[in-house]
């Protein structure tokens, strides 16, 4: 019984939500600017939250690689700065 009912309120909803009235509204030329900036700035900020996950994903693997090169080079800057001041 609690059934039928459920059914009945969602078609008898279904049909009141169909049926059209006029609103007599204006929607001025910058409404329509404001919803193409927010389309455009929400796929803007997907992507680049996108870009930052998958950066920091590929960080996960790439991170010893890194930490190697990291390490070469600074040695490397180490043993510049020690031949000129052993120069002077």
């Amino acid at each position: 019984m609690k059934r039928n009912q459920i059914g009945k309120t969602i078609i008898i909803s279904a049909t009141l939500a169909m049926l059209s009235m006029p609103a007599y509204a204006y929607l001025d030329p910058g409404t329509g600017s404001i919803i193409l900036q927010a389309i455009i700035a929400s796929v803007v900020v997907g992507f680049a939250s996108i870009r930052l996950w998958w950066d920091k994903f590929i960080g996960l693997f790439s991170s010893r690689k890194n930490d190697k090169k990291f390490n070469q080079q600074n040695s490397e800057s180490d043993e510049v700065i020690t031949d000129k001041e052993g120069e002077s």
